[in-house]
């Protein structure tokens, strides 16, 4: 069995955490204190910031299965972000969205170690449905800071740019479109991908089905010989 690992803040390291506040943002102003960290910022900031706080979404994916089907960690992650995240940020309805881009979680990033595998088309996606919501309520106002990824070495490209093209690409895009966020898109998107991540998979097998029996075949007839 795949050990269970504990202490790391990083994707596909542990099940998510929900608070009562967060499921139900509407409650945003006066938010369980229990729910969220207390830091000496309160003391700065005055007692009022007690109810007017910074809120997280620990939306953690658990380590893949080793029979897992190739690519359902990245399906996983785009459905955390359907179900978990665009909701609950359209719902808070924010002025400006600030984006910490890392990309890191890239399958062919140093960092990654195969938890989640995410590829440049994941990258534009994410930030494609954020542009929506931000379209949504706040006149498209999105400010993304460079964060992590560290394969910055590797083919003509490295993998880092890429993931860094693809986003930058998305919010240009995104900005120009002026595209709505919808949650029946997320809807009908998620069951598509997972009919065709299904499917590939199926050929996938079948393929290999095929390629053992021709080498039993193949077996066999030089036993016979």
């Amino acid at each position: 069995d795949i050990p269970q690992q504990t202490g790391w803040f990083y994707p596909a390291s542990g099940k998510s955490q929900v608070t009562d506040a967060l499921v139900n943002p509407s409650i945003i102003e006066k938010p369980n204190i229990n729910d969220f960290m207390i830091s000496q910022t309160w003391a700065r900031m005055g007692e009022e910031s007690r109810f007017n706080c910074c809120k997280i979404l620990n939306c953690g994916l658990g380590l893949p299965p080793r029979d897992a089907i190739p690519g359902m960690q990245r399906l996983e992650l785009r459905d955390t972000y359907r179900k978990s995240v665009l909701p609950r940020l359209r719902e808070f309805d924010p002025d400006i969205i600030f984006i910490s881009a890392g990309f890191d979680a890239h399958r062919k990033d140093t960092m990654n170690f195969g938890y989640v595998g995410m590829v440049e088309d994941d990258y534009e996606w994410v930030t494609e449905q954020i542009v929506k919501v931000a379209n949504s309520c706040c006149n498209g106002r999105v400010v993304s800071v460079l964060e992590g990824g560290y394969k910055v070495h590797g083919g003509i490209v490295s993998p880092f740019a890429r993931s860094v093209a693809s986003h930058v690409r998305a919010l240009v895009d995104g900005g120009r479109s002026r595209e709505l966020y919808d949650p029946n898109d997320c809807s009908w998107e998620s069951q598509f991908e997972r009919h065709i991540l299904e499917e590939r998979e199926r050929k996938r097998q079948q393929k290999q089905e095929r390629q053992m029996k021709a080498m039993e075949m193949a077996r066999r007839l030089y036993d016979d010989e």
